[in-house]
């Protein structure tokens, strides 16, 4: 949600081009309907995310949707593809504001060094959210036993697969 600018429902709505994501997915509905104009699409939002930190590279890390990226916060680009999906008459799967899919339900903690003691603890969310990691010196933040609706704080593990695909399937069912 960082890297295009979400833009106005008027992107949309005007076929601005891909300068937003709003733009942006009038060009993909499109794509979708010139290929299959009897097509059903079901919409589905972002899931929300805490910490992320990459297994093979701890360098490679961001912040959770906790927090604003470049002024703008994934719970905006989730409401713009509600919003999108409503013009369209087409059924949304909201993984965002999905019951047991928030921060709290993500992971079971976030194994951290105490800034107080320097030896690791088991943090949860939110208190996890200032202490600090260092991807030179820290061991990987989520262990096997932290794993709940994500194994890392942005990937779903298999409980969190099995929450989307009951939410999928729902809206299958529907068609």
């Amino acid at each position: 949600w960082g890297s295009k600018p979400l833009g106005e429902f008027s992107d949309y709505e005007n076929n601005t081009g891909n300068g937003t994501v709003h733009g942006s997915f009038r060009i993909i509905v499109n794509k979708l309907k010139s290929l299959n104009a009897n097509a059903k699409i079901i919409f589905i939002t972002p899931m929300q995310r805490v910490d992320f930190v990459y297994i093979n590279n701890f360098k490679n890390n961001a912040y959770g949707s906790y927090r604003d990226k470049k002024g703008q916060n994934l719970e905006s680009f989730a409401n713009a593809v509600k919003d999108i999906a409503r013009f369209e008459h087409m059924p949304v799967v909201d993984l965002y504001h999905a019951k047991k899919m928030d921060h709290a339900h993500l992971v079971k903690f976030k194994r951290l060094k105490d800034p107080l003691s320097s030896e690791y603890k088991n943090f949860k969310y939110p208190d996890f959210i200032d202490v600090p990691f260092n991807p030179e010196t820290d061991e990987y933040p989520y262990p096997v036993e932290a794993s709940d609706v994500t194994y890392d704080g942005l990937h779903p593990s298999d409980k969190g697969y099995k929450m989307i695909t009951n939410l999928l399937v729902k809206e299958f069912s529907k068609l």
